[in-house]
């Protein structure tokens, strides 16, 4: 008795390491027979009968084992291989025994009907399944490698017990025998329960989608879902997938970014997207698939599922100019729609700048995948856009968004022969080194394209002036143009500024979004000095109303410009903005409005209207340099005091030059139908021709709003030019109505009195008005009155209208001059010149000869001898 179980114990050994042993089997292959065609033929001619294909091997009987206990066969594989195919088969032991069943007491062996045998061996994760427990289950799966030619149906699945009564020591309980109509592929739609990880997994095919590709080549996309059905974790099992066509080709799938880590919770699921790209010559009806998993060291391939592929659909991505693309996200619609492009051209590269809009159709929220994005050429050239708009983008049902995509090409910039690609997601970690169990990747990371775009025309050709562009976001529906666009004189610089018009197209009141400007001059984009100035406060917009701002930037005065784009831009975050709208001009930017001599400008809109015109410009001689100094007029047309703010002034010449004009404007706003006066003066060489010069007028800003009160301009806009012709000032003969707008003066009456002594007295009776509906600042001006003597010297008085010469009627000057001559003056007469002097510089205006007064002359006392 001990030497029968010394002997058993032995044997027993012996297979155990029999059954460790590796079988060497290729990881991969492309076998061009399918596995289940059959290798016989006949000579004679049969009737056969159609069998009803089955799928299921529960209609096999179980094979006792013990009085209670059984063993079924329920799963069997089959993997077409260079070398062979390799077969799997699951044993499932069920003891319903009190006492616990030894696996060591029973094995499996494979015979072909033609009496060929096989030793399979049992996976490496089921070699430490000893016992199965009274009342439990236990569930044993085998490999082993046949020939080529070999059908599941020739062969016999034996159960084998140990029986030393028998000749061998081994007894036949009983076999299974896979039935000829049997199918190991799984109907379409149903669902296959495989162990992964020793873990229950159902298996179910989603559906299948073919995207096109380029050179003969199409992109297959294969949804599947793993519903974890055990009680325990499933955490990445070491599985592979592969689509064999229905000439038992074999092609690996690749699992898509998201679905690389296969971690699944107990009761619960997880969808997978598997991709790989096959010629279209590929013929997809009825093609399969497989799944497959490594085992051992090794990693050896062991079949564990067939699943019949459903009927590929066609999925259109590309669209044409204008029209909308759908995409699948999470089964939610996103709507995708290549709004705009435009172009620039510079040395033979172009940059292309797209906007694409974004909008969830759904009613579920959506993260929207990080796609990547690319530009191709006709001739096969991939230009990759960088873009991180998406990382972190989600769109609740109904959300818009707008991004922004560029890049730079070689070419002459025919959009006509690109088109973009939008490609979905691939890992940025992706690693070229062997998978793991913790951390699958086959080291190849599959992209295909989700949507094609024909590039729509370009937006940015012509000036763009007063089109209205309309845009529509989560804030409202807004209507935007460009009215002007003017270059202005700054010191030894040059202002770019735009006017765009910003109308609230809704049927609501809206609040604008942040904006901001950009320019570009020649493909350099301008950094830093640009501003976006509102002309009212608030950013509040009612239903049709209108509101008016300025892109505005500084550049070098001397800055040739072939080509200026200027957009107006929503700012989403510090690095993220959406285009509105751009002016795109060839450089030649048109000259400002002209208004010619005696003509009025009217500005603002219907409530707020402000009329403008010059009323005179003067010039006043000097030694070396002349002043030119212009009144400049402007009446408030609206209901309630209004006006400009503080304006900024240039005099140019014909031939181009600049003169930076000083202003002086007063403080208060003028009432309904009242005038304020700005005047505007400068020092300007002799050889300068006055009748060519030209006044631009603009209104002054700073600190990115209009500036008011005392406030210094850095920067004006809105500019207009005016025509300036120098005024005729003819010398009147006699002091009255003489005009220093806004007074006027008149002498009624002049006396200057004889008194025999060194001193004359002066006194004038005069009247000075001053127009009351005029708004304007401090005089500067100033009134130089000279008294001229017989022998030619002269005397000044310098005069201030309003506080020297007080304003009314009956007023009264007295003025005395002295000199020795007047001491044995006893008549004749003097000259009384009056003078407007501004900035140190004189004009006559009036000159008359008086007689003197003798009437304070001392009598003269006879001489007596």
């Amino acid at each position: 008795m001990n030497q029968k179980k010394m002997f058993v114990s032995l044997l027993a050994s012996a297979m155990l390491i029999s059954s460790t042993a590796s079988i060497a089997m290729a990881a991969s292959t492309t076998n061009k027979t399918s596995a289940t065609s059959s290798n016989s033929s006949t000579s004679k001619k049969t009737t056969t009968t159609t069998q009803k294909v089955v799928h299921t091997l529960g209609n096999l009987s179980a094979v006792k084992v013990t009085a209670r206990s059984s063993v079924r066969l329920t799963d069997v594989n089959i993997l077409a291989q260079d070398d062979g195919n390799v077969v799997t088969y699951t044993l499932s032991y069920k003891n319903n025994d009190s006492t616990p069943m030894m696996m060591l007491d029973y094995w499996s062996k494979v015979k072909t009907k033609g009496g060929t045998l096989f030793s399979p061996k049992l996976i490496a994760k089921d070699q430490e399944k000893k016992t199965v427990a009274p009342g439990s289950t236990v569930e044993l799966t085998y490999v082993m490698k046949v020939g080529r030619e070999v059908k599941l149906s020739d062969l016999n699945f034996l159960i084998v017990k140990w029986d030393f009564s028998q000749a061998n020591y081994e007894r036949t309980l009983g076999k299974f025998n896979v039935p000829a109509s049997y199918s190991i592929t799984t109907p379409v739609g149903k669902p296959k329960t495989v162990r992964l990880s020793d873990s229950a997994v159902k298996v179910k095919v989603s559906g299948i989608k073919v995207f096109p590709g380029e050179d003969k080549k199409q992109y297959v996309k294969i949804g599947v879902n793993l519903n974890n059905i055990s009680y325990k974790l499933l955490e990445n099992p070491n599985i592979k997938w592969i689509l064999r066509t229905p000439s038992g080709t074999n092609y690996p799938l690749t699992p898509d970014k998201d679905s690389t880590n296969v971690s699944i919770q107990a009761q619960a699921n997880k969808a997978l997207n598997l991709m790989a790209s096959l010629p279209t010559s590929v013929k997809l009806q009825k093609s399969e698939l497989l799944l497959v998993e490594e085992q051992g060291e090794e990693k050896s391939v062991l079949p564990v599922a067939a699943l019949q592929l459903p009927e590929a659909s066609k999925t259109k991505v590309e669209v044409a100019a204008n029209q909308p693309n759908i995409i699948s996200v999470e089964g939610q619609r996103l709507s995708t729609l290549l709004e705009s492009a435009k172009v620039r051209i510079d040395d033979g590269e172009y940059s292309l700048n797209l906007q694409m809009k974004l909008k969830n159709e759904g009613k579920k929220a959506i993260k929207v995948p990080t796609y990547t994005f690319e530009v191709r050429n006709s001739d096969g050239t991939i230009y990759p856009i960088e873009t991180k708009a998406l990382d972190t983008l989600k769109l609740n049902p109904g959300d818009i968004k707008t991004i922004k995509l560029n890049a730079t090409l070689q070419g002459d910039g025919d959009t006509k022969k690109i088109k973009l690609y939008v490609m979905s997601p691939v890992d940025k970690n992706e690693s070229t080194e062997s998978a793991t169990a913790s951390s699958p990747t086959n080291g190849f990371v599959f992209s295909y394209p989700v949507g094609v775009y024909a590039i729509p025309e370009s937006v940015s050709s012509g000036d763009g002036l007063t089109t209205e562009t309309v845009i529509k976001n989560n804030k409202g529906t807004f209507g935007v143009s460009f009215g002007s666009l003017q270059r202005l004189p700054w010191l030894d610089s040059d202002i770019i500024a735009a006017k765009v018009t910003i109308r609230n197209a809704g049927n609501k009141t809206v609040q604008l979004p942040e904006l901001e400007a950009m320019f570009m001059i020649d493909s350099a984009e301008i950094e830093g000095d640009k501003k976006l100035i509102y002309t009212q406060s608030g950013k509040l917009l009612g239903a049709g109303m209108t509101t008016e701002a300025y892109l505005l930037t500084k550049i070098p005065s001397q800055l040739r410009i072939s080509r200026l784009e200027l957009s107006l831009n929503e700012k989403v975050s510090e690095e993220e903005t959406n285009e509105w709208i751009t002016l795109n001009t060839s450089g030649l930017i048109p000259p400002l409005s002209y208004v010619g001599n005696g003509k009025t400008y009217t500005s603002g809109t219907a409530d707020k209207e402000t009329e403008m015109g010059v009323r005179r410009t003067i010039r006043y001689p000097g030694t070396s340099s002349d002043i030119v100094y212009t009144e400049f007029e402007m009446t408030n047309k609206s209901l309630r005091q209004s006006g400009l703010g503080k304006l900024v002034g240039y005099f140019k010449t014909s031939d181009g030059q600049y003169y930076r004009a000083t202003a002086k404007q007063a403080e208060r706003l003028p009432g309904p139908g009242q005038k304020s006066i700005v005047t505007f003066w400068a020092k300007i060489p002799k050889s300068v021709t006055f009748s060519d010069l030209r006044l631009i007028v603009g209104e002054g800003i700073a600190d990115s709003k209009f500036v008011t009160g005392e406030g210094e301009a850095t920067a004006y806009v809105n500019a207009m030019a005016f025509e300036v012709p120098p005024t005729s000032i003819s010398v009147q003969g006699s002091l009255n109505n003489i005009d220093l707008y806004p007074f006027t003066l008149t002498s009624n009456s002049v006396r200057a009195y004889l008194a025999g002594s060194n001193s004359v007295q002066v006194d004038m009776n005069y009247t000075l008005t001053r127009s009351e509906e005029i708004e304007m600042a401090e005089n500067e001006h100033k009134w130089i009155l000279t008294f001229t003597a017989q022998n030619g010297k002269v005397f000044e008085k310098e005069l201030t209208p309003g506080t020297d010469l007080k304003v009314g009627t009956n007023q009264t000057l007295n003025w005395s001059v002295e000199d020795s001559f007047f001491e044995k003056l006893r008549g004749g007469s003097y000259r009384l010149n009056l003078y407007d002097q501004f900035q140190g510089q004189r004009l006559l205006l009036a000159e008359q000869v008086y007689g003197y007064d003798l009437s304070k002359l001392p009598k003269e006392e006879p001489i007596i001898e």
